[in-house]
């Protein structure tokens, strides 16, 4: 599927390598990976970037920024074999701390909540907020920002855009009939429903959260 920073990922790689960050076990097996890229950020919520898209697109086309402000993670991926042990606490805590030497304003993330495809036709905004009983996030990947000492500051409405032909839809996820208009649920992991518009073409923008955390260890 056309994602517009799909291309480019490699591009960050040979850019940006001081910003990819592999945590390997005793054996040398990669057992998580984060991906960032330095930005310029004014501090404030008004002045994020639009998201992901925007992030990968602008650092690898327009190269490196002349002072850049903030580092934007991209990415935070462990293996489902060594999860909930610790791997990604450690991977941004230490994003955190290079971060202090040349990116004053810390670092900025816009957040995949991990449990939202749950929930796919409720706002992101509203999800964000949900709390369990004992007043802790509900959503497990925030709430891990969030523990560490981020705070939240908005919501990317449209992060990530995926826009491609019904058909090619169709053909993706392996499905024979499709709506031809309006909202649809996707088969997937996804965290909002496709839009299908009256040109044939289906959207998903997906949606993140955006949280900032300090330069420096927390």
């Amino acid at each position: 599927m056309g994602v517009p920073g799909n291309w480019r990922w490699h591009g960050m790689y040979e850019r940006y390598p001081d910003h990819q960050l592999c945590l390997v076990d005793g054996g040398g097996k990669l057992v998580a990976a984060a991906n960032g890229l330095p930005v310029r950020w004014e501090g404030t919520a008004s002045s994020l970037p639009s998201g992901s898209d925007e992030v990968l697109v602008r650092a690898v086309d327009d190269g490196p920024p002349e002072r850049p402000d903030a580092v934007c993670m991209l990415s935070v991926s462990v293996d489902p074999a060594h999860r909930a042990v610790g791997h990604a606490e450690r991977l941004l805590t230490e994003v955190r701390t290079r971060a202090a030497d040349r990116c004053p304003r810390g670092v900025i993330i816009p957040v995949r909540p991990t449990r939202k495809p749950r929930y796919p036709l409720v706002p992101i905004e509203a999800y964000a907020t949900w709390r369990r009983p004992d007043g802790r996030c509900f959503d497990p990947w925030l709430r891990t920002h969030l523990e560490l000492g981020a705070r939240q500051l908005g919501i990317a409405h449209r992060s990530l855009v995926i826009r491609q032909p019904v058909s090619r839809w169709e053909e993706f996820l392996g499905l024979r009939t499709f709506a031809r208009a309006g909202d649809t649920r996707l088969p997937t992991k996804a965290l909002v429903p496709l839009r299908v518009g009256d040109d044939g073409h289906g959207t998903y923008a997906e949606p993140n959260v955006w949280v900032h955390h300090p330069a420096g260890a927390p």
